[in-house]
């Protein structure tokens, strides 16, 4: 199965103060992180720091040692030392070549062969034809050399800035199972939920406004939940929701 939430680009519209605006999209993604989601949908909700939010996000998601292959010095990435690291599996850490490991890397052509950083002491020669970010299988440490390979297990989260309202973004997912998060929800210990298999995904509200709000209509989610039922407080952020909605349909993940 594959993990899709949505998020909205107002996330961040309650603060203006750079630090705590990359914080709270640090949470975001230890969020997405800690309980493997797949893909990370940004859609238009008013706001207007989605490149932003897409940008923090990716940052974080990319291993350390890529980080400044792919990205330039940038006014968003500014303040991004108070999130603290993600530490997925592909965030690997330095150490001894080992035939049969996976490791994230990036590819360039240098001459007539293609090379990959893969965050160790040496570049690793590439078996194959593929250049920019890419998943590599270490196929022989003397010399160091990798093929293209697909991941094992949970392998990070993919960011989609769709620039499209809700309704619009949920049909561009292709989702199997539909799921919006709302205080006037069906409480969900009272729900009796199919097997969550599949594509399956998790809308959030903003800051200001909830899913059916923003939605209008639009959209007819297979189920809508009170995730956080008797809670105490008048608002619950997005940030917050998320980490609570994961924990709990963690324990009914499938797979």
């Amino acid at each position: 199965m594959a993990w899709h939430v949505f998020i909205p680009d107002s996330l961040l519209e309650e603060t203006d103060d750079p630090k705590i605006r990359t914080y709270k999209v640090g949470q975001v993604a230890r969020a997405c992180a800690i309980f493997g989601v797949e893909h990370i949908w940004i859609y238009r909700a008013g706001g207007r720091d989605g490149k932003f939010i897409k940008t923090v996000l990716e940052y974080m998601e990319t291993p350390q040692y890529l980080r400044k292959r792919l990205f330039p010095i940038m006014p968003e990435l500014r303040h991004v030392g108070v999130v603290p690291p993600l530490r997925t599996p592909h965030h690997k850490l330095k150490g001894k070549p080992k035939v049969s490991e996976i490791r994230e890397g990036y590819a360039f052509r240098k001459g007539r062969r293609v090379y990959a950083d893969i965050g160790l002491d040496e570049l690793a020669l590439v078996e194959g034809d593929v250049e920019g970010r890419a998943t590599f299988r270490i196929v022989s440490t003397k010399p160091l050399k990798v093929i293209p390979a697909k991941p094992e297990g949970y392998w990070g989260y993919r960011v989609h800035l769709s620039r499209k309202p809700l309704a619009k973004t949920l049909k561009k997912a292709h989702l199997d199972l539909a799921i919006a998060t709302s205080r006037k929800g069906r409480d969900v210990r009272e729900v009796s939920l199919p097997p969550l298999e599949g594509e399956v995904g998790i809308a959030f509200g903003s800051p200001r406004k909830g899913v059916m709000e923003l939605l209008g209509g639009e959209y007819e989610f297979d189920f809508v939940l009170n995730t956080i039922p008797n809670q105490k407080t008048k608002t619950v952020r997005t940030e917050e929701a998320l980490l609570a909605t994961l924990a709990i349909f963690n324990l009914m993940r499938r797979d």
